[in-house]
């Protein structure tokens, strides 16, 4: 991986102090991670920990501008058009006569979220193929008329790429994108299962990797004195290509898929996968809960965000509270920049509180306790409390074993060696990589999971009764159910 530059925010006309305001308050909005650029320099940066900087983290439909970038390199290099039809490049997948609409589909359609379906697709039959469930789908209105976000739609660019490079998006996209700009190394994407990237989710990529497609398209498709990606391309993705201030049906959509609510940063007008912003020139690609990658060509910089936040609109309203503002507007110096550092060397997400020890835990300990049918899919439960040392937590579900160590007022991490097979962006509840803290609250033992590769801060509340268990687990955020209650016996 090839590092960004960095530079202090004074230096490139940025109030440090601003700066440190916006990130105590994104704090307050569960954001992991932000990193921002001005002239091509990092200019701060911070982590709340336990996320680190080396850590991906998945983007879900950040994605889909890495898809778009995909598809601007493919019409760089002659394999198609926008206009193309999208029967005629994925010809053959079809056994029977697709609708009329269908028929008139391109590659401009699906890029601008204006394929005609008024309503999201279900790709996800077992056995089934996706392309082939989205192919051989109903499009209501003809395309091209109404922007809608499909989010699945993307899914089919995903599809062209392969179909006319024989390569994944991610394969397709390394010695174009990722090598020349020295992306991480372990940047990965998920499959879907017939192997196509998933396109429209399943990026995981660190906070400097999103900022080098933000200044890739800041610098008009330029890196280091090469033009990578066409100047043209970037003008097109990131114009106005579609006008969605319309956006009642879109937030219809977004409420049932856990966007929140769709402020007028979600209305401003739609380019290629990328969104437009309120600030004027501002765009970005985003993903549920808070992944952003935005490009602010007016200041010449660009804001990468990591988060778990259930209304994203919250994030861009802050950082255009205190961002702004702060550009060409140093009034603190050096003074501000120390204040930043500091503020943000002191990032960190809240360990669980209360009390250490319990007078019974000893009772409890390394005692295993089945749960009762549930629908987080947990079967077997038990702590480790030792009288001295590290406590642990063990769950078993019909997937894998989750094993993690507990910290007390701070995060122990831990490889927890639980890692399911398969598409795993929306469908998981446990991950492999964890930092955990634990609490006694009176006679309710609170464990506090962070799964550092993604956007999910989970909570386990556990009361003990002789034999037996209850209590709850929660997500800050999460796709569809957020609350469980639990039980079990010994």
């Amino acid at each position: 991986m090839k590092a960004l530059k960095r530079a202090a925010a004074s230096s490139c006309g940025v109030d440090g102090t601003g700066l440190a305001k916006m990130y105590e308050e994104l704090g307050r909005h569960d954001v992991h991670s932000v990193m921002i650029t001005r002239d091509n320099y990092v200019i701060a940066e911070g982590w709340w920990k336990p996320y680190r900087r080396e850590y991906n983290h998945i983007q879900y439909s950040v994605s889909k501008s890495f898809v778009g970038t995909a598809i601007g390199f493919a019409v760089t290099e002659g394999l198609l058009s926008v206009e193309d039809k999208i029967l005629d490049i994925l010809d053959g997948i079809l056994p029977s006569e697709p609708c009329s609409n269908m028929k008139k589909l391109t590659v401009r359609h699906v890029l601008t979220m204006s394929t005609g379906h008024k309503d999201e697709r279900n790709i996800f039959h077992d056995g089934e193929s996706w392309i082939y469930s989205l192919l051989s789908s109903y499009i209501d209105e003809e395309p091209g008329k109404e922007f809608r976000y499909i989010s699945s739609s993307t899914y089919i660019l995903s599809a062209v790429i392969r179909r006319l490079t024989g390569q994944n998006v991610l394969e397709y996209l390394r010695p174009r994108l990722f090598e020349p700009m020295g992306f991480s190394k372990d940047i990965w994407w998920e499959t879907s299962p017939e192997g196509l990237n998933t396109g429209f989710n399943g990026l995981n990529a660190t906070a400097e990797d999103i900022t080098k497609l933000a200044l890739l398209y800041l610098n008009h498709g330029r890196w280091e004195g090469k033009q990578l990606l066409s100047e043209e391309w970037v003008y097109q993705a990131s114009s106005l290509q579609i006008e969605n201030a319309d956006n009642s049906k879109n937030q219809k959509l977004g409420c049932r898929q856990g966007f929140g609510t769709f402020s007028e940063d979600w209305k401003s007008g739609y380019g290629y996968l990328f969104w437009h912003c309120r600030p004027k020139g501002a765009y970005r690609g985003d993903g549920i809960y808070g992944q952003m990658c935005i490009i602010m060509p007016e200041q010449r910089m660009t804001v990468a965000v990591a988060a778990g936040c259930r209304e994203p609109g919250e994030i861009l309203d802050v950082i255009w509270k205190y961002l702004l503002p702060a550009v060409d507007n140093d009034t603190h110096g050096k003074e501000g920049d120390l204040l930043l550092r500091d503020t943000l060397e002191k990032l960190e997400i809240p360990a669980a509180k209360g009390e250490k020890l319990h007078p019974d835990q000893r009772k409890y300990s390394q005692k295993l306790y089945r749960i009762v049918q549930n629908d987080l899919g947990m079967q077997t439960l038990s702590f480790l409390f030792p009288e001295e040392g590290t406590p642990e937590v063990t769950i078993t579900t019909c997937k894998g074993t989750l094993r993690a160590k507990i910290g007390y007022g701070e995060w122990i991490e831990t490889d927890t060696g639980y890692d399911p097979d398969g598409f795993r962006c929306d469908n998981v509840i446990f991950f492999r990589h964890a930092a955990c803290s634990g609490a006694w609250q009176e006679d309710e033992y609170v464990l506090k999971i962070v799964y550092t590769r993604t956007p999910f801060v989970d909570t386990l509340r556990v009361r003990f009764r002789q034999d037996r268990i209850e209590g709850t687990y929660s997500h800050t955020v999460k796709y569809g159910r957020q609350n469980y209650e639990i039980a079990g016996v010994l």
